[in-house]
């Protein structure tokens, strides 16, 4: 599971650097083409690997640690909260225990403070504050039966995918009519500006930005995340995990299912991505709002199908090369510290309160500051375990969540 945690925080942080690299995105403006076809390769890829997926993986990994945190909440002491160590030694203590409920109160309360600290001040597009909003929901459907579950994760799905490109395709089929739409978010240049200016300036643009896009995250990716917390919460009570890394299931069953999903989701992914950025490796392509818009929400839709690709084939590479899961795994029990760490380094670097790099970077320079950060990311967290045994923000999230023992 931390494996795939860490793999998740590269999709993450390679899809929410271009926020930092070109705020005008936080408005909902794609800004100028790109200039090169390696910069156009760039963006191209990044969306078709990773937009609207790695939430997804980690919105189903949260719903399944929620099961695991419950099963051990009982009597041991070493199942992490959100983002934290892979919480394997399970009990079946997960139908009852009112102290776990207290803890998984405290567990989201601290999430909502930290998503909010993180969305004033780091990241307008932060998803903490919706997962823990939407945990307390999670608790109150705690006992939901497994049909149930998947049949409310399928309609959310259903209803908000369909709504999207509804109006994703209308606005699509009536490009024209919608020529200056988006002329009231202002100038792309300015809002580079004003981000990578004094921090006064940065500070004033970024609680714009925030509460425009605070509605995005909780009408739109918060449905979606919670129906990939139901499908943990499905997952994490039948041991699906535990048994494919026993064994259970063979490598040519779980392929079977995996291969189609990711080539499907994959298919769709790049028909997003040729709306917004154009045949891959061009140059100068300029989308309309309903391009861009329809693009999003092609995303969007793949989004779940395309990350249960991912996850059974990683789940498939992990258990035949152990290794692999172990390079990655420490990454992966400090996440919500390198998800953190991610955009205050993005901040120091992009804005006017740092480097104020915003705007100045072509996208191949942006690509090679994502793999920078991960490989560090990956080097800390090793060193950092052959110390601690908990990350510098899980710990005193733990603490917290456990102070009622």
């Amino acid at each position: 599971m931390d494996g795939l945690r860490a793999l998740a925080l590269l999709g993450i942080l390679s899809v929410n650097i271009w926020f930092f690299a070109h705020p005008e995105m936080l408005l909902g403006v794609l800004g100028a083409a790109v200039e090169t076809p390696a910069d156009q390769l760039v963006r191209f890829g990044s969306a078709v690997i990773f937009e609207a997926k790695s939430y997804v993986v980690f919105s189903f990994l949260f719903g399944l640690s929620f099961v695991l945190a419950w099963r051990s909440g009982a009597t041991i002491e070493k199942a992490e909260p959100f983002p934290g160590t892979a919480a394997e030694r399970s009990l079946d203590a997960y139908e009852t225990g009112v102290s776990e409920t207290r803890r998984s109160v405290r567990r989201f309360a601290a999430l909502i403070v930290l998503g909010l600290l993180h969305g004033l001040f780091l990241f307008a597009g932060d998803i903490l504050l919706a997962y823990g909003i939407l945990g307390f929901l999670l608790l109150g459907l705690r006992r939901i039966s497994a049909k149930a579950a998947l049949i409310t994760a399928a309609v959310i799905y259903a209803v908000v995918a369909g709504f999207l490109l509804l109006i994703a395709g209308a606005s699509y089929a009536f490009e024209n009519m919608m020529e200056g739409s988006t002329d009231w978010l202002g100038d792309p240049g300015q809002a580079a500006a004003l981000y990578g200016g004094t921090a006064g300036q940065w500070l004033s643009f970024h609680l714009g930005a925030y509460l425009l896009v605070l509605s995005s995250i909780l009408l739109l990716q918060g449905p979606l995340a919670f129906a990939m917390f139901l499908l943990g919460l499905v997952v994490g009570r039948a041991r699906l995990l535990e048994r494919i890394a026993g064994g259970e299931f063979s490598t040519a069953k779980l392929l079977s299912l995996g291969l189609p999903a990711l080539g499907i989701g994959a298919l769709i992914s790049f028909a997003g991505a040729w709306l917004v950025w154009g045949p891959p490796g061009s140059t100068g392509h300029s989308p309309g709002p309903g391009a861009e818009l329809l693009g999003s929400a092609l995303h969007l839709a793949a989004g779940p199908v395309q990350s249960f690709g991912y996850v059974v084939i990683l789940l498939v590479i992990f258990r035949a090369a152990a290794p692999v899961a172990k390079l990655l795994a420490p990454a992966g029990r400090m996440s919500l510290t390198n998800y953190l760490t991610q955009s205050l380094i993005m901040v120091v670097l992009f804005a006017g309160v740092g480097l104020g790099l915003a705007g100045e970077l072509s996208e191949l320079a942006v690509g090679g500051i994502v793999l920078a950060i991960w490989g560090s990311q990956l080097l800390v967290s090793h060193l950092w375990f052959a110390r601690f045994s908990r990350g510098p923000l899980e710990a005193p999230l733990r603490a917290w969540t456990y102070a009622d023992r």
